[in-house]
């Protein structure tokens, strides 16, 4: 009888707080150990568990009792087999998740019990056709030829962009000279109030050549500048501490220079699908959320032997 596999987990787990569950859960040990090495059962602790959950059916539901009478040993194995199946997920859940950061694989949208919120989520209500997303005229690190472009929508308000910000750079340091990075502005507004400006307040800083160094700043104060009632006044502050000529960043972030820039990247987000921040695009292919250096690595890999293999002479590689 099968029925002792899955028992045992459930009886040692009672056991711990009622010892009526005790001796069962040692013939169940038993029982799972004897089969596990080709033996029979010495006791009959199949009948036991049979004929308890039988009673317990039949001052509920007599028809049930005899059903699950008549099929005890089906429903045994049945149970087994999703018992199985169960433990299988759950591992290749927790590979992946220690692997890559999330449960599903490096690329998959889908969120698990292990991460939790991995993004600051907004409401794409976006209900045209798809567009795939393009580097613009955004700030970019790396070849305009290489065989690999990142497109990240972000957030300077967001912790969860921030979050993959050390990722990023080890990602730009280990594909130097292979990979083209570029930075779209994807403000969640609805979350983080004048998150709006802290974008604008970048691309003022980009006008000036500033663009990283401006950008590495917002998110290394982005918890000091949450608690600021009124950002202006901070940004202008980092504009100083980043080295910026003053005068002419404050005249650009007062005129709003850059507002319909950044509501144009916003909107090329929505259109590309993007659903909160931090929101990355490797050659069309998406990862989402924060997410370890090897998720990455996996895709970024897998699309550089792609196009050396396109390189190649004589070989056509099917799209």
């Amino acid at each position: 009888m099968v029925i002792c596999f899955i028992a045992l987990p459930v009886l040692l787990v009672l056991a711990i707080f009622s010892a009526e569950y005790r001796q069962l859960a040692k013939e169940a040990f038993d029982c799972v150990f004897r089969k596990a090495t080709f033996r029979k059962c010495k006791t009959n602790f199949d009948q036991k568990i049979k004929s308890r959950l039988v009673g317990k059916l039949m001052t509920k539901s007599p028809g049930l009792a005899g059903f699950v009478f008549r099929n005890f040993e089906s429903l045994s194995i049945l149970f087994v087999l999703l018992l199985a199946a169960s433990i299988v997920i759950v591992g290749y859940g927790g590979y992946n998740y220690v692997k890559y950061g999330n449960c599903y694989g490096p690329e998959s949208q889908s969120y698990c019990a292990f991460s939790g919120a991995e993004l600051s989520f907004v409401d794409n209500s976006y209900a045209g056709n798809f567009v795939t997303p393009t580097a613009d005229d955004d700030p970019s690190i790396g070849p305009d030829n290489a065989a690999v472009t990142i497109i990240e929508f972000g957030c300077y308000m967001c912790k969860y962009t921030k979050e993959a910000e050390p990722v990023v750079k080890e990602i730009l340091e280990k594909y130097e000279g292979r990979i083209k990075y570029v930075y779209r502005d994807f403000p969640v507004t609805d979350r983080h109030a004048e998150s709006d400006w802290h974008a604008e307040a970048a691309n003022c800083a980009n006008e000036q050549g500033k663009f990283w160094e401006y950008h590495d700043e917002l998110f290394k104060l982005q918890e000091s500048c949450a608690s600021v009632e009124g950002h202006v006044e901070a940004l202008k502050y980092f504009a100083l501490t980043a080295g910026l000529n003053t005068t002419q960043f404050n005249e650009c972030l007062d005129a709003r220079k850059y507002k319909d820039e950044v509501l144009k990247d916003r909107e090329d987000g929505l259109k590309a699908g993007v659903a909160g921040t931090p929101y990355f695009f490797i050659n069309n292919r998406t990862i989402v959320g924060p997410k370890k250096l090897a998720a990455f690595e996996s895709v970024i890999d897998d699309e550089l032997a792609k196009a050396e293999k396109a390189s190649a002479p004589g070989v056509v590689v099917q799209k």
